[in-house]
């Protein structure tokens, strides 16, 4: 019993040894809190788009540090998801696996964060490729070596940490319009098949112009969207201020999630045009065919003018209750 009992003590005791070093081994996840000014704290991915990509310089984001009390500056590395730049053999110009950003080393300021960083030194250190529309979207990982140059040597897990970002320069596909080309009456929808091309498509758009001229409708800007899994938008001829018999053209477009905030990342092009022409809906006594001289202008008063039986009906009823109210 007793060497039963000093055996499971001799577990326990290595277990609660073994546990701190088991858990010292995984990487520290630094986070990119800010990019043009929009915090990202309610953002899984952080994404850098083809908007950002087309200027770069321009292109700033903050990076904050965990654990980083006591950290007055870091080293920057750049590679791709889980590229061991930690790993002095991933740090040659051999492996070319990850690659110095320029100024280094970056000071670390109020609440261990870098300020300013740009898209740009990303490009320039030869890891990120803002031309590549082969994929939907590829992830990075940047390195932030803590006050220490890595220099030649390996770096354990509490020297450094890693903050993930994600470039996405490609747009979803065409929407593929499935309603009718040519719509008449006073509201006209434009439908669609959601596309397959993009994990998640949180806006979608419409555009209209007088003649079928997708550019001027995109130049003029959209005129309505929808949400997510919205298949597809309705659009009344008053909204597009169009008189009776006027024409309207209306094309769709998809935009991906590849932003801080919905409605902001990639569109796709425009679908092919929706055509509107504006009527007013007929109703029975609309008809040229039908005599309407008896009909009822609505369900209280007769065509002449006159009250119906039923408005008589109504002020009778309400006679009544107020006589009652006034005998209690």
């Amino acid at each position: 019993m007793r060497t039963r009992f000093l055996s499971l003590f001799t577990l326990l005791v290595a277990g609660a040894l073994l546990a701190p070093s088991a858990l010292a081994q995984e990487e520290q996840v630094d986070a990119i809190t800010e990019i043009n000014g929009e915090s990202t704290a309610n953002v899984v991915i952080k994404y850098f788009n083809a908007e950002d990509c087309a200027d770069p310089a321009s292109t700033l984001y903050d990076l904050t540090l965990i654990n980083g009390n006591g950290v007055s500056q870091a080293y920057l590395w750049s590679g791709t998801e889980q590229a061991g730049c930690e790993q002095v053999s991933n740090r040659t110009d051999q492996t070319e696996l990850c690659r110095e950003l320029s100024g280094n080393p970056r000071t670390v300021g109020d609440n261990a964060t870098m300020f300013d960083l740009t898209l740009q030194s990303l490009i320039d250190a030869g890891i990120v490729d803002c031309e590549n529309e082969a994929l939907e979207g590829q992830t990075y990982w940047t390195y932030s070596f803590r006050n220490d140059n890595p220099g030649g040597n390996d770096v354990p897990v509490t020297g450094y940490g890693v903050a993930p970002f994600t470039v996405d320069v490609t747009p979803p596909q065409e929407l593929s319009i499935t309603s009718e080309p040519v719509q008449t009456g006073s509201s006209f929808t434009v439908a669609w098949d959601n596309p397959t091309d993009s994990q998640s498509i949180p806006q979608y758009r419409l555009y209209s112009a007088t003649t079928d001229d997708p550019e001027a409708a995109f130049a003029a800007g959209p005129v309505a969207t929808a949400r997510l899994d919205a298949t597809s938008i309705t659009v009344s001829a008053t909204s597009l201020t169009l008189s009776s018999e006027g024409e309207v053209f209306l094309y769709a477009s998809a935009v991906d999630q590849a932003a801080v905030t919905d409605g902001e990342g990639n569109e796709g092009p425009l679908s092919v045009a929706t055509q509107g022409i504006a009527a007013e809906t007929g109703g029975f006594c609309d008809d040229p065919e039908v005599d309407c001289s008896g009909c009822s202008v609505s369900s209280l008063m007769l065509s002449n003018g006159q009250p119906s039986s039923g408005l008589w009906v109504i002020a009778l009823l309400f006679a009544i209750v107020l006589t009652w109210r006034f005998r209690r």
